[in-house]
């Protein structure tokens, strides 16, 4: 693994309000810099997702060393969500030709959930499969290239809120059990509002009520979006 490979991520750090610690990679990182005990999670697995998994395990592993945690082998749960040390909030992804992953201390946030997409990549035939009635009617009424960053922005929210709520409720959502709000407007660059309200009851005890409220960035090919959740009340 070459050390330039990595580096600090404004992109997915300012879709925070929060202190998070994000890191990135956009080239590929080889298996080698796998711990054994991580190794073994890819060891039948195809280059690609070796390849994907390494690089998360690297970005993962420059994130926690920024909070003294070091040589900590990051392993896969039951359900194939990364397991986090003791009081440390983290999430992961991936996708074409990026990799990312944000971390923090559970006392500045009870979960982290982000997600990358390729903007374009939701085309049109897979909207009804990811969208709510009322979201299918907002993308059709859009203009066709704001539609299709729209309807990426949709599929990335609802995938970063799942990876946030997961490690709190331990609940598999659709696509269809939660609802995208956008902040309007067509800003290109810097961070902006999303939230997604649920359409079914969602077991966040001792969080603020829905909707809960995350950021997204349009930046070069990528949509990103990132979700926290403050410390739970005591």
């Amino acid at each position: 693994m070459r050390r330039e490979n990595l580096r600090a991520s404004r992109l997915l750090g300012g879709l925070f309000a929060n202190r998070v610690i994000a890191f990135e990679a956009r080239e590929p990182i080889g298996p080698e810099s796998l711990l054994e005990e991580e190794a073994r999670y890819v060891r039948r697995a195809v280059h690609k997702r070796v390849g994907e998994f390494a690089a998360g395990r690297a970005c993962a592993r420059r994130a926690l060393a920024e909070l003294a945690i070091t040589s900590f082998p990051l392993r896969v749960g039951a359900d194939r969500e990364p397991l986090w040390p003791e009081g440390v909030a983290g999430s992961i992804t991936h996708t074409a030709g990026f990799c990312g992953v944000v971390v923090a201390r559970t006392t500045e946030a009870a979960s982290l959930g982000i997600d990358a997409e390729q903007r374009g990549a939701v085309h049109r035939r897979l909207w009804r499969h990811i969208a709510t009635p009322e979201e299918l009617r907002w993308l059709e009424a859009l203009a066709p290239s704001r539609a299709a960053d729209m309807a990426a922005l949709v599929f990335s929210a609802k995938e970063a809120f799942f990876k946030c709520q997961f490690p709190l409720t331990r609940e598999w959502l659709s696509f269809a059990d939660v609802s995208v709000s956008v902040e309007p407007g067509a800003v290109r660059t810097g961070p902006r509002a999303v939230s997604v309200t649920p359409r079914r009851r969602v077991a966040l005890r001792g969080l603020p009520p829905p909707p809960w409220a995350g950021r997204y960035a349009l930046r070069g090919s990528l949509v990103v979006t990132g979700f926290g959740l403050p410390p739970r009340e005591r």
